[in-house]
């Protein structure tokens, strides 16, 4: 069951913010999971375990390439499941 989750990384001890969010970016993106990056967070569906072994991948990342980051993650488990279209298809501009 597909189910949605939001990652929010803020480096706070970083010699290269920018370095840190597209590297973690890559590490969504090679996970193999749908995502949409926003200006505040990145959306990610996916089974509730996938979702959850992406957390750790992305704590792992931030450990390897920053001295202190803020992780924040919510995930939306809603019974039937949920994908991203689902949820925001309606607000999207030309919709």
């Amino acid at each position: 069951m597909k189910y949605t989750a939001s990652f929010q990384v803020v480096p706070i001890q970083a010699k290269n913010l920018t370095e840190v969010i597209d590297r973690i970016v890559e590490v969504i993106n090679s996970s193999g999971l749908n995502y949409e990056v926003n200006a505040h967070s990145t959306i990610v569906e996916g089974e509730k375990s996938d979702l959850l072994n992406l957390l750790e991948k992305v704590v792992e990342e931030c450990e390897k390439i920053s001295e202190r980051c803020v992780v924040s993650f919510q995930i939306d488990l809603k019974k039937g499941g949920v994908s991203i279209d689902d949820k925001v298809s309606r607000y999207r501009m030309g919709s």
